[in-house]
């Protein structure tokens, strides 16, 4: 992280987390662990009516609220709490397999994680340290895009001051480079392989795998509208949005309307997001796939010299709210051995050469195909430069992103 934004961190005030519990051994333990261990400010209720009143009064970073309380359920208080203040992040304990609670608290409250009782104390605390790093980069994002919007307003002071644009395009840069994955998690001999190539300095597109929970590894690729700062800044409220479901037990549908209902709340206006979302089984290699608006992904079928399209698709996420908002079908595939699944952005299949012509799918299907003896890595190396090769151009007009998953 550069030194301007620990800076920016460094100037935040001292955090203030709120316990909410009907039980008084829950709020006084919970309260004396991160009294003596952190150097939080926190605040204690057993009632959720007197919390809220207390609320409204001093907002608070973090709520955690139980699930069953007598005067107010936690549900309810925590959707008090989102109305009073959206940008608190929210935390639900529940009782060890109130699974149908939790979802329900991601679904409607936009809770930011929930814990099930009895915690587990340095897990407890490493959420509480997540939530605060995701609401102050949070917070440092929304500025930084609206000191970027009134530049792009002043166009024509901006030429006067070009070295503030840059500096704010390097850590624009920054920024996204930081949100990429510095490497990717080996699984029963299947690996990953990524090329990201943004039109400018800085992009919209953007890619992410993370762990689930019951040995599952799911992975995003998406395509923000636009390009250069903004879109590139929106790619933090991207990963935030996906990071959420990190070790969660739901469903490709059930996470992508998640990420759907909290880009309603983050994006700014007229930014929408293409994504794809894959969970993959480690154990047997099994694909669950749900599209939001990306181009179609591609299985090749090494030993049967073949490639297959996942004809998977559905409405792109920051369009609707999430009443009406319905993942597409899932699709599921198994890799075999030494099968590939190529998924990209529409700037590599789109990509035009100088008599208009677009590179197309079927054509990147014929390349996959004559190129399979390369390994994941080397096809997808093949790929881009075939991609520049028929652009005639040492630049792209649309970010491109390929990731491949390759089972040895």
């Amino acid at each position: 992280m550069s030194d301007k934004i620990e800076d920016e961190e460094r100037s935040l005030p001292k955090p203030k987390i709120m316990l909410v519990d009907d039980e008084p051994v829950v709020t006084d333990s919970l309260k004396t662990l991160l009294e003596f261990e952190t150097n939080y400010e926190i605040l204690a209720f057993q009632s959720p009516v007197d919390a809220l009143k207390m609320f409204q009064a001093t907002p608070v970073d973090v709520v955690i609220s139980d699930s069953l309380m007598a005067d107010m359920d936690g549900l309810e208080f925590l959707a008090e709490i989102k109305k009073l203040h959206p940008d608190t992040v929210r935390i639900l304990l529940t009782g060890y397999g109130d699974k149908e609670n939790a979802i329900k608290a991601v679904n409607e409250v936009g809770i930011f994680q929930y814990i099930e009782k009895p915690w587990d104390n340095e897990h407890l605390k490493l959420v509480i340290r997540n939530a605060l790093a995701n609401k102050n980069l949070k917070e440092i994002l929304h500025k930084k895009i609206r000191a970027l919007d009134t530049l792009l307003l002043q166009r024509d002071s901006l030429v006067q001051n070009q070295e503030l644009f840059k500096e704010e395009l390097s850590l624009a840069r920054e920024l996204q480079e930081r949100l990429l994955p510095n490497e990717f998690p080996e699984a029963n001999g299947i690996s990953f392989t990524a090329k990201y190539l943004p039109a400018l300095e800085v992009g919209g597109d953007f890619y992410d795998v993370m762990p689930l929970a019951n040995n599952r590894i799911a992975i995003l690729i998406a395509d923000i509208t636009g390009h250069g700062i903004q879109a590139a800044l929106s790619t933090t409220l991207l990963k935030l949005s996906f990071s959420d479901f990190k070790n969660c037990d739901m469903g490709t549908g059930d996470i992508l309307a998640g990420m759907n209902a909290t880009l309603m709340k983050i994006l700014p206006a007229n930014v929408f997001v293409a994504a794809l979302v894959v969970i993959l089984d480690t154990r047997s290699a099994q694909c669950s796939i749900v599209n939001g608006g990306i181009p179609y992904p591609i299985v090749l079928r090494r030993s049967k010299h073949r490639v297959e399209p996942v004809l998977a698709s559905g409405l792109v996420l920051g369009v609707v709210e999430k009443a009406s908002y319905t993942p597409g079908q899932e699709v599921v595939i198994k890799l075999e051995e030494s099968d590939s699944l190529i998924l990209y952005t529409d700037g590599l299949s789109e990509i035009q050469n100088e008599a208009n012509e677009q590179f197309g799918y079927e054509f990147l299907k014929n390349m996959i195909l004559e190129n399979s003896e390369k390994s994941g890595e080397k096809l997808i190396e093949h790929l881009v430069s075939l991609a520049r090769r028929f652009s005639n151009q040492d630049h792209n007009w649309d970010d491109i992103t390929i990731l491949g998953i390759e089972k040895a």
